[in-house]
């Protein structure tokens, strides 16, 4: 956004445009896949779900996208606890006080895993 002749100017390029057309590999490899519940490994590796360096995804909307992804393969999810230690040990990192916010007045979000992100259906 820029300022010329007294209105303000939007450059055409998205941020969807920008990372497509970066030349930088962000491509996240998991690890430990052997020692991981099987549960969690599916959902990792589900279409729903992208690994890349550059994302971070709020903790409890992970989870819930699991239990969401668990009930629609009946399986028996694993508890938030459990889910958190299985995807520290796949390699994603879990972040405390990573501060981005849900919404205008609604509740922050404290904690964060790195390099994965929610594909929007």
């Amino acid at each position: 956004m820029s300022w010329y002749r007294g209105r303000y100017v939007f450059s055409k390029r998205s941020l969807a445009q920008w990372m497509a057309e970066s030349k930088k590999d962000y491509h996240f490899r998991v690890r430990n896949k052997g020692k991981a519940d099987p549960t969690v490994v599916s959902f990792v590796f589900s279409d729903g779900v992208k690994k890349d360096r550059r994302f971070y995804c709020a903790c409890r909307v992970l989870y819930n996208h699991y239990k969401e992804y668990c009930q629609q393969q009946a399986i028996i999810p694993l508890s938030n606890r459990q889910f958190k230690h299985n995807m520290e040990l796949l390699g994603f990192v879990y972040q405390k006080h990573h501060r981005f916010y849900t919404g205008y007045y609604q509740n922050k979000v404290t904690t964060a895993y790195k390099n994965i992100g929610i594909v929007k259906q």
